[in-house]
């Protein structure tokens, strides 16, 4: 296997401060990988020195066969280009100059650009879609575009080696989504070894062929994202507890931190039927003041879900659009019977979660408070052909069956909780 871009023994220091220590990596074209790790670890460090920026005290960094510190900063630039944490310009440009400076190392003293670096700069700029602001100021675009500019200059350099210091870090979430989908398809499609800097791990996760976790300036691990982005690793490197789980979409690592603030226990147990996000809320509300929660059922990845997961709920799962089993209706009817009370949110109903609604109209269940929510266009949320809105008609006449907005609920079951110490 031939890698455009490789570290061996690599080590750094700042005066008698040991940064990196003893770095091996070896990257191929056409990938994407993230350096993660806690602040002070040495991600931007190892990115500067990949670059040629600092200059290793040991170790050597190699471009294909090429030792770096053997070639010029021009033959450098044409093999590697480096996209700064700081996209901000002292002075203003044009955004199609700012581009075309990225064919800097190509162009001759005194002759300027030829037609082919304009045509390489405007394949770059209709590449990263800017070209519909190539006479801009650079100072005029938003944070995502300016970094699709820089994306493009650095494009124009034609490297085999694309460095990025985190490329995201300022951007909303939209902008973060279209920043690494371009860079993981200038990756895939210009053959590019692309290694990024990244401080969300999930989104480390969604993009990496490959993660480099770094801790006290060493590699503590590396390898595809589900070998690195374990509930271990990450205690042990960010000194942070979270709870990992797949994506079920993606199929991908997905991460929650699970907060460590400490809270009153109560002995009053609260069983949610919710799910699409509409018990997240009342999930988080419940959980800080110290109640002990249990959900269900809920697909797996389904916003509910998630919180659930991240508070470390009890919770009745099943897989994404299945009916639900009846494994996973026992496990609901099971922690509903636990309970003080079941809460039902306002969720919308079709046959898939229908059975939620059933479990309300268990006899089992005859002498628990079950608090509904939300009782508003019940008939807009049922996708049944009525037969959920016939069982929540009967639901409702039960004597056991009390109807309440959120903000009642709470007081009415910090009440009886008072009551029972």
């Amino acid at each position: 296997m031939d890698y455009e871009i490789s570290a061996e023994h690599l080590g750094f220091c700042y005066g008698n401060k040991e940064v990196l220590k003893n770095i091996n990596l070896k990257i191929k074209e056409g990938s994407f990988i993230s350096i993660i790790g806690p602040n002070g670890s040495g991600k931007s460090t190892l990115l500067k020195t990949l670059s040629g920026f600092l200059k290793p005290q040991r170790g050597a960094v190699l471009i294909g066969e090429e030792n770096l510190k053997e070639l010029s900063q021009r033959e450098i630039s044409k093999r590697l280009s480096m996209v700064p944490q700081n996209i901000l310009l002292e002075f203003d440009f044009k955004v199609k100059d700012i581009v075309l400076m990225g064919r800097h190392p190509y162009i001759k003293r005194l002759k300027g650009e030829t037609p082919e670096d304009i045509k390489i700069v405007e394949k770059a700029m209709r590449y990263t879609n800017i070209l519909e602001f190539s006479d801009r100021l650079y100072n005029e675009l938003s944070g995502g575009e300016k970094q699709r500019v820089i994306l493009a200059q650095a494009l124009a350099q034609q490297p085999r080696v694309l460095l990025l210091d985190e490329p995201i870090s300022h951007l909303d979430l939209q902008h973060q989504v279209e920043i690494l989908d371009l860079i993981k398809r200038m990756s895939m499609e210009e053959g590019l070894a692309s290694i990024a800097v990244l401080h969300d791990l999930n989104m480390a996760s969604a993009y990496s062929d490959h993660i480099v976790m770094l801790k006290a300036g060493e590699i503590f691990c590396e390898g595809e994202p589900e070998k690195v982005l374990t509930a271990e690793n990450i205690a042990h490197v960010f000194n942070t507890d979270v709870t990992v789980s797949k994506n079920p979409v993606t199929g991908k690592t997905y991460i929650y931190p699970i907060s460590t603030i400490p809270k009153k226990k109560r002995d009053t147990k609260i069983h949610i039927i919710c799910g699409g996000g509409s018990g997240s809320k009342l999930i988080k509300e419940l959980a800080d003041n110290g109640f002990t929660v249990s959900t269900g059922v809920l697909n797996i990845g389904d916003s509910d879900w998630a919180a659930s997961k991240e508070y470390e709920l009890d919770v009745a799962e099943e897989t994404p659009f299945l009916n639900i089993t009846q494994k996973a209706y026992e496990k609901n009817l099971e922690l509903a019977l636990a309970a003080y009370c079941i809460v039902l949110m306002p969720i919308y109903f079709s046959k898939a979660n229908i059975r939620n609604l059933e479990l309300l109209t268990e006899k089992q269940l005859k002498d628990k408070k079950i608090y509904i929510l939300g009782d508003r266009d019940f008939e807009k949320r049922d996708y049944t052909g009525g037969e959920a809105r016939s069982l929540y008609k009967g639901l409702k006449k039960q004597l056991n069956v009390i109807q309440l907005e959120e903000y009642e609920l709470i007081e009415a079951l910090l009440k009886a909780d008072e009551g029972n110490e």
